[in-house]
This record gives structure tokens, sequence and C-alpha cells, in this order.
């Protein structure tokens, strides 16, 4: 059978089975492209091999197109610039196959060879989570639950052959899933056109009572479908909590006394000494540091802090100042600092060791951090993480996604 004839079957089959998965590949487009090992997507559209395709059965065709649909909906070529594409390859397929797994239907299958995780231990993870967990033990970490949601639990030593299975998925492992390329506006643009994608998925499988959107597709539309709120109101708003604001008549306002007015003035408490952070590790952008620049001079200028204690940070504190609130920064006073990997520890470590008591502490970062990265003690002061990753989680304090676009 003709390939392309073969997918348009597949493609048709599942609009009326799983239309959910249907509706998203007729709103892909699907090509072939020779250069690509099997099959492959950009973000944007699926590309296949004549001759992989050729080498189906009909439910391997429906599962491998299911797979690519799974990449562009959780958008996972956008999130490979600051990863190893390999690793993220297999770390990414081992959460969608298991999905794909899930389905209990006779029409859909994957072919052999497809990689899974031979532990059978990361089901339910992040791809994150997962790819830290392949990372750890490619470098023979000695726990390879480091930094994972397993760690800390009684879990069993790998075998032999499941660590070199999973390095030898690694090394083997195809490029089907290709960093993004875009530019920020096609991105955006990009974004757009999948989350109506998605949205429409959605309305079509619930219209037919099929059920067929995975729970994973879930979080997605509820991201999407969460309004938008101004990050920067949200920003001052938890920064300048600690320093709540009151009128009283004990000093009347001055201003208004010679005209028979008797006003209240303004008493708030001042805020006194503050901590801010900038995560300066190898996956932060220089964009992103220049973000951040412009969000510090802006809440310095606001609340106006006694003293600022400034510190650059990747793995280890790299440079730490001490200003009052009259100083104003540029990117040229952090872009010389750091580059390495990310740990939030060094920080809140040395706030202790230096004996600092800090009204609060504002952490600017791309939180490509995991739960180790964290220290164990909760600070008693106040923390505000501000990321430029959506949905990321942190054990204590409070997040403020900061959008770039």
């Amino acid at each position: 059978m003709d390939s392309s004839l073969k997918i348009s079957r597949a493609v048709t089959r599942l609009a009326y089975t799983l239309p959910f998965y249907g509706s998203c590949l007729m709103q892909s487009p699907i090509k072939e492209l020779n250069e690509v090992g099997t099959i492959a997507t950009d973000g944007r559209s699926v590309f296949y091999k004549d001759e992989f395709i050729q080498g189906l059965t009909e439910p391997e065709t429906a599962g491998c197109l299911i797979h690519e649909s799974l990449h562009i909906i959780f958008r996972h070529c956008g999130v490979l610039k600051n990863h190893d594409p390999k690793l993220a390859n297999v770390a990414m397929d081992w959460v969608i196959n298991h999905i794909i797994d899930q389905i209990r239907d006779n029409l859909v299958a994957l072919p052999d060879g497809v990689l899974r995780d031979p532990t059978g231990e990361t089901h339910g993870w992040a791809w994150e989570e997962v790819y830290k967990f392949i990372e750890n033990v490619k470098q023979n970490e000695e726990d390879p639950w480091k930094g994972t949601p397993n760690e800390g639990q009684s879990n069993k030593p790998l075998t032999p052959q499941q660590v070199e299975t999973i390095k030898k998925q690694v090394e083997n492992a195809e490029d089907h899933v290709t960093p993004s390329t875009l530019s920020p506006a096609e991105e955006k643009e990009n974004e757009e056109r999948v989350n109506d994608m998605v949205v429409k998925a959605s309305q079509v499988d619930e219209a037919s009572g099929k059920g067929s959107m995975p729970g994973e597709i879930g979080r997605v539309i509820d991201e999407i479908r969460t309004p938008k709120i101004n990050w920067r109101e949200e920003l001052m708003t938890l920064v300048k909590a600690p320093y709540p604001e009151d009128y009283t008549f004990q000093r009347p306002n001055r201003k208004q006394i010679g005209n028979d007015l008797y006003l209240p003035t303004l008493n708030g408490e001042k805020a006194g000494e503050i901590v801010i952070a900038l995560d300066t590790s190898g996956s932060v952008l220089d964009t992103e540091i220049q973000a951040f620049v412009g969000e510090v001079n802006t809440i310095i200028n606001d609340i106006k802090p006694e003293k600022v204690w400034l510190m650059s940070a990747d793995y280890a504190v790299a440079k730490v100042e001490e200003y009052d609130s009259n100083q104003w920064f540029s990117y040229e006073d952090f872009k010389a600092f750091g580059g390495g990997g990310t740990s939030f520890k060094p920080v809140f470590e040395h706030v202790v060791n230096e004996n600092l008591n800090p009204d609060q502490l504002i952490y600017f970062s791309d939180m490509a951090v995991y739960s180790s990265d964290f220290p164990k003690d909760t600070p008693d002061y106040p923390v505000i993480f501000v990321s430029t990753r959506k949905n990321a989680s942190a054990p204590f304090g409070q997040i403020v996604y900061i959008d770039l676009d």
C-alpha cells in the first residue's frame, strides 16, 4: 500500500475511534521527507520516510502518528535548546510511549524497538524528571534517583542490564524531535496554533462521547484556558507584601493643615535589607538576564530598601555586592559571572553564613532545577522565585512566571 494512503487511512480511522488524536492529526501537516530516518516532527509538521512507513502495519502507523502528535502537543521541540537532544529524546519518548501503551484499541500499536523505561519506575513523571534520572544513570551516579520524584524513597538499585539498556538507548537515539529554530514571533504564532488545535480536538472528543483524550492533556488544556494575569502586578504585590501600608491621624498631613484639612498620612513599614539573586547558569539566556536586570531596577526603585544584597550564582555564588536603593544596574554587571550548572543552595547558604537578616529574598531564574537543588530547610523569611519557565515548582516560597513575549 502506498505510504501516503496508509497514513490517510490511519488518520481517518483515528478520527472515528480516537477522535482527539484524529482531530489533532487532521490539523497538522503530514509530509514525506526521506531525509528523516523514520518519522519526526519540528513542532509544527510531521515528516515521514516512505520506506519506514512501508514497513509498518496500519496499527503501527497510527501509533507512530499519535506519538509525533504528542510531541507537538507537549511543545517538546521548543524546550530542547538547553538540553542534550539525544537524552531528551529518550526521556520524552518514555513519557509519550507510556501514554500510548495505555490506549486500549487494537487499531493502535507501536513498532518493535521503541523506547520504554526498562525499570518501569518513571511512569507518570514529567519528561524533565525522567531526563534527570537518565542523566544520573548515564553519568554513573551512585544514586540514579537523586533529583527525581523517587529521591529519598527506598528504591532497589538498578540491575546492570537496566543500566546498559538505558545507556544504549541514549547512544542509539534518533533525533526525531528537533530543537526549534523559529524566531520568537514565529514561536508565539505556532504556540497559538497548537493551543487552538488542542482545544478544538478536545471539543471534538467531548462531543463524540469517546473520551479518547488522555488525562495528561487535561493539564495542557487547563494551562491554555487559564486567564493570563499581569505578572508585573503580581510580582510587585508579593514584593510589597512585607511592608503593609496604613493611614494614621497621629501625624496629620502637614501640607493640608493650612487649608483647615486634617488628613491622615501614610504610615507604612520601610523596606530594610533585601537579597536579590540572579541565576547566571549556563541554561539562562542573555535575553533572560537582561529582563531580570530590568525587573531588579524596578523593584529597587519602587520599594527603596535600606540595603540590597545582590548576588549572581550558578552552582556557586559567583558575585556578591552590597548597594543602597540609589544604585542602577545594567546587564554588564552580570553577564561575566556564572555559566555553569544550577543550584539554589549556595545563595541561601551565603545568607546563613554571613548572618544576613533580609526582609525577603527574590530569586530570578529559569527554574531548570530539580528538588535536590533546593535547601532542605525552609528559610524564615519570605522567598519569591521569578521564573521564565511555566509550571515551575518549589518546595517553599511563591513563584511568579515572567512572560518575556
